[in-house]
């Protein structure tokens, strides 16, 4: 299993794609944080619970990763891509979250 995690770590074409979702999600977030309907308190509390659910997210894929790095080979390459993966798990929970909060309520 952490052969796997490796090889994955170190692929160009996943870090590549990884910028294609930092780029997608990032514009997507922006524009559900600054639309008109985020903008009053139920807006706002839709965002406050999303962003409590990504920081939890946050903390659970850190600590992972801090586990497992001592078992897979870190390198610069290594540990960019899989700090922007937990960047976009992160915000793709978020957009999801704010999408769903918003249909529900």
């Amino acid at each position: 299993m952490f052969e796997i995690i490796n090889n994955l770590t170190h692929s160009r074409m996943l870090f590549k794609m990884g910028v294609v979702f930092t780029v997608v999600f990032t514009t997507l977030l922006l524009i559900l944080l600054f639309v008109k309907t985020s903008r009053d308190e139920r807006g706002r509390a839709i965002i406050g619970k999303a962003s409590i659910l990504s920081t939890i997210t946050f903390i659970v894929f850190v600590n992972i990763f801090a586990k497992i790095s001592s078992y897979i080979e870190i390198d610069y390459f290594s540990t960019a891509n899989i700090v922007q993966w937990i960047y976009n798990i992160v915000i793709m929970i978020e957009v999801f979250a704010i999408v769903i909060y918003k249909k529900i309520s």
